[in-house]
């Protein structure tokens, strides 16, 4: 049991915690309220209670919820890899499907719980000492195929592939609209707002820090207003499949920052349909890694697309 004296004026016992015990977040609260594990002055109290110099809040609960979190021990407080989100696993590779709604990284440090702490966390409570590394990134919102490297020295390895576009990309998406054809190659050019996370697609380089993206598209069912789409990068841009295919008329359902808020709304929809559904390696001549030739690794399907075969999209 901890128990705090409250040095000033709160505006409301959540947010205090919140701040004060990062870990503390507002849904472990719910779930330790409900176990009468917060008390304010010996009593249960709802946690928008203001909190008022002097007052006691015993908590009853795990010493781990009040470390200090740091970039060091993060990965301690995820939750864990589940043995169905492994695809494929080497002494170099593991291929994971990631869950929508997850970070990949933290960059700002904001998030313990991100797709390469939980991976960070298994190793750790296995007591290896191997530390996995990205081998590229999905958006939060995107599901599936995710690479991640073993080693440092893989690792380089797999970003010369990327850099030199011997890794296939294949995406699948339910979007709003028709493309003009059932398959096509689309080019175009994509400039980044790093300060606003966002990019413009234009028919012409913008500025010098355009640059040229390419896109193929297959359609692979549809109905009303909506399409079932397969998608191949052949550039891999930032958010190039949302930005360009809502450029070309076709914003992917559930994209809160390229596509139609209000439908998405409509149709409850928090992340976008988009999923990395497959990706396959190219011919590789270092005979350290030539197992990977040809290599394809792909994710079952993600929920949408039985929805869209049940048209359940309206």
């Amino acid at each position: 049991m901890k128990e705090i004296i409250i040095q000033k004026n709160e505006k409301s016992l959540s947010e205090y915690l919140r701040h004060t015990y990062p870990l503390l977040k507002i849904g472990v609260q719910n779930k330790m309220l409900r176990a009468n594990k917060i008390k304010v002055n010996g009593k249960k109290v709802p946690l928008n209670t203001a909190l008022i110099k002097g007052d006691s809040v015993k908590l009853y609960i795990d010493d781990f919820y009040f470390e200090k979190l740091t970039a060091s021990n993060a990965f301690k407080f995820s939750k864990g890899f589940k043995d169905e989100d492994i695809i494929y696993e080497d002494d170099n590779l593991l291929v994971v499907n990631k869950p929508s709604g997850i970070a990949v990284i933290d960059d700002d440090f904001k998030n313990y719980d991100t797709l390469i702490n939980r991976r960070k966390k298994y190793y750790y409570d296995k007591n290896s000492d191997i530390k996995p590394k990205l081998c590229h990134r999905l958006d939060t919102g995107t599901s599936g195929v995710i690479l991640i490297s073993k080693s440092e020295v893989f690792l380089d390895f797999m970003l010369e592939l990327f850099k030199e576009k011997e890794l296939k990309k294949e995406y699948i998406r339910v979007v709003k609209g028709h493309p003009a054809k059932a398959d096509g190659t689309y080019k175009a050019f994509l400039t980044k707002n790093s300060r606003e996370s966002y990019v413009t697609i234009t028919e012409k380089p913008k500025n010098k820090m355009s640059k040229d993206i390419t896109t193929k598209i297959h359609l692979s069912d549809s109905y009303g207003r909506f399409s079932l789409l397969n998608v191949e990068l052949v550039t891999g841009r930032t958010h190039q499949i949302r930005a360009h295919l809502a450029y070309l008329g076709m914003p992917i359902l559930g994209d809160g920052r390229y596509g139609i808020n209000d439908l998405n709304r409509k149709l409850k929809l928090k992340y976008q349909l988009l999923c990395s559904k497959k990706i396959t390696f190219g011919h590789i001549e270092d005979k350290r890694y030539s197992y990977l030739s040809g290599k394809s690794f792909e994710c079952a399907d993600p929920w949408f697309v039985e929805a869209f075969e049940k048209r359940e999209f309206i």
